[in-house]
């Protein structure tokens, strides 16, 4: 979270285009190619950030422990936002990643199927 913070800190007085996706069901509404977005930059899984209109940054919620934010998980639901009281932060961050991931866990967000993110998991270690 820091990474990003910092990303836009240093282009405070920039032009910040922020584009905010959600798993399927949870969306506000979906973009030109079928993916659920939603507005709201807290509540989002994956965030896709360009300044100035450059190339974008690709940010994806990872746990603690590296594993990629699993919103269908058996013991992940309802825990994208809490805080583990140990450490005093948030058990799930942005971290930015490559294209390539971002894609593969967008994809695992709309149609959630697990092999995506099984696959996502690989390409980030």
């Amino acid at each position: 979270m820091a990474d990003i913070e910092m990303f836009i800190q240093d282009n405070a007085k920039s032009n910040r285009d922020v584009e905010c996706y959600t798993v399927i069901g949870s969306q506000e509404y979906f973009d030109e190619n079928d993916r659920p977005r939603i507005d709201d930059e807290e509540k989002a899984l994956a965030k896709s950030v360009s300044i100035d209109n450059k190339s974008p940054r690709y940010y994806i919620k990872v746990g603690t422990y590296g594993k990629i934010y699993n919103p269908i998980g058996l013991y992940s639901e309802g825990h994208s936002e809490k805080f583990l009281a140990k450490i005093g932060r948030k058990q799930f961050e942005y971290k930015e990643v490559n294209k390539k991931i971002f894609d593969m866990y967008i994809n695992f967000l709309t149609t959630k199927n697990l092999a995506w993110l099984n696959n996502a998991e690989r390409e980030l270690v």
